[in-house]
């Protein structure tokens, strides 16, 4: 018997990800006032962004900035001001598998704050955040594998068919969003003390030069002194739109993914001529877009002979890519916050913050369940006195967000949009959007053919036959078992299915 392979190359991508690691990031900062004067934290917010990431034997190695903000009074409790500052870190990550591979690799190393805390001391300002640092890193791998047998009547195939995705571009690129804002005059903003913004890209898409947009709106969160009556501390939201041009190194693929986020956030507001204030912002957003190729490859699974040699078929186990993930959703949560024993009793409530920890995810029912912690800060004025007071909690949070999440995708959680309000003298209602973002890629194993051998069968007995089907048995195996054609099975068998049940009686005829 001629045997003839016909031989391909499998051009896939190997995806290796870092186990999550949590790493501690400190600062420190002077406070412009004396040494001796008093100084109160009010509360403290940090921003982390990972710049580059880099593949080098079992670990991916991350470097990246920490932005600290932080509310505070210094000598006159009564005036609070705002302070900015940053820390830089670098972090190896372990892999989650072995890597033997010395191929360039993508590398995608993300991080998300769980913890910040400030603390005044000798006329400083010592701040420490906890961050969570995940990332993955795309190989480009090629398999040489049998994708047929040239046609034999003798030679039965079994073909199977998967479908695989490829990267095929990709670009980064950074742009500065400036926008100036009216700021009401009811508000009588004093000073703006600091922002922060969260960016939700909407749509993208290519153009034949290359380059891909995308749109989106960015949520920008503005932080006020005030000098309306009993409300030292206000805060406005402004909805920004953006549009961002990348250049895209190959091609424009089937599929395109934008992830675009804040890298930082300016403002500064002054007065506008007509006794009111103007506010200036400038944005940096920064934008990652990678480009895809789904295609369908169709390889030999499996073959016999029906003539008297055996076909051996060498099989390779492969891990490939096949889908990407990058989704964002949000829900709507409540939270009624019980303030510590002792606390001042709340009369009007000025600011809320709120910052998720993720402790548990699980996926049921066609929906991602979350448990965590709400770390809850609200600053709020009392009865008897004019100088802002500030109370954290930790608050535990169900929500379940309708997307389907593998237990390999990455989930980061924000929160935007708090609103805050006194129940009673020691409860606070907090009202807020929690996000959820989903990114990652899908999986998909499977055996390939990468050598077939022929060579000498036992012969089998002449003459009909009834079997019958053992669990798990296929038309295929009863047809290798005899080597039949399916074919000539079904047409002795008319009623039977590919995949007969067990017990199921089988006719066949070796001539």
């Amino acid at each position: 018997m001629e045997l003839q392979c016909i031989k391909d190359n499998l051009e896939t991508e190997q995806v290796l990800q870092a186990k999550p690691t949590q790493v501690t990031v400190e600062a420190e900062a002077a406070l412009p006032g004396g040494l001796r004067e008093e100084a109160r934290v009010y509360y403290a917010d940090a921003a982390a962004h990972v710049h580059s990431g880099e593949l080098t034997g079992g670990r991916i190695t991350a470097e990246g900035r920490v932005v600290f903000h932080a509310l505070y009074a210094q000598g006159d409790m009564r005036h609070v001001a705002a302070l900015e500052t940053a820390a830089d870190f670098t972090q190896a990550l372990p892999l989650k598998e072995e890597n033997a591979s010395a191929a360039a690799a993508a590398v995608r190393p993300r991080a998300q704050v769980q913890y910040v805390s400030a603390k005044a001391f000798n006329g400083r300002l010592l701040l420490r955040a906890v961050i969570l640092l995940s990332a993955e890193a795309s190989l480009p791998r090629t398999v040489s594998y049998i994708r047929d047998l040239s046609e034999n009547k003798d030679i039965q195939k079994e073909m199977q068919v998967f479908s695989l995705q490829r990267k095929v571009g990709e670009g980064e690129g950074q742009t500065l969003l400036k926008e100036e804002v009216e700021l009401s005059d009811v508000l009588q903003v004093k000073e703006t003390l600091y922002a922060t913004a969260q960016a939700t890209p909407e749509d993208i898409f290519g153009g034949a030069d290359g380059r891909a947009t995308v749109t989106g709106n960015v949520m920008l969160e503005a932080y006020h002194t005030s000098l309306m009556p009993g409300r030292p501390l206000i805060y406005t939201r402004h909805s920004l739109p953006f549009e961002q041009t990348v250049n895209l190194t190959g091609a424009l693929g089937s599929h395109m993914a934008a992830n675009t986020s804040v890298r930082d956030v300016a403002v500064l507001s002054q007065d506008n001529g007509d006794g009111g204030k103007i506010m200036r912002a400038e944005v940096q957003l920064f934008t990652e877009i990678s480009a895809v190729e789904n295609t369908e490859t169709e390889v030999i699974r499996d073959a016999f002979t029906t003539c008297g040699e055996t076909l051996d078929l060498t099989r390779q186990h492969v891990v490939f890519r096949s889908g990407t993930v990058n989704e964002q959703t949000a829900e709507s949560g409540k939270a009624a916050l019980v303030l510590p024993e002792g606390s001042p009793r709340v009369k009007t409530v000025l600011l809320g913050f709120a910052r998720p920890v993720l402790l548990k995810a699980e996926q049921k029912a066609g929906k991602l369940h979350t448990e965590g912690i709400l770390e809850a800060t609200v600053i709020y004025m009392t009865d008897d006195s004019d100088v802002p007071v500030s109370v954290s909690v930790e608050e535990p949070f169900r929500m379940a967000f309708a997307t389907d999440a593998g237990p390999d995708n990455a989930l980061q959680l924000s929160v935007s949009q708090v609103e805050c309000g006194a129940i009673t003298g020691d409860r606070v209602e907090m009202k807020y959007i929690l996000h959820l973002h989903v990114f990652g890629v899908t999986k998909t194993q499977t055996d390939v053919t990468v050598a077939v051998a022929a060579g000498e069968a036992k012969p089998i007995e002449k003459g009909v036959a009834l079997y019958f089907v053992q669990p798990g048995d296929t038309l295929w195996d009863i047809a290798r078992h005899y080597r039949m054609a399916v074919q000539e099975i079904c047409r002795m068998n008319p009623d039977v299915q590919m995949a007969p049940a067990p017990g199921t009686p089988v006719i066949t005829y070796r001539r």
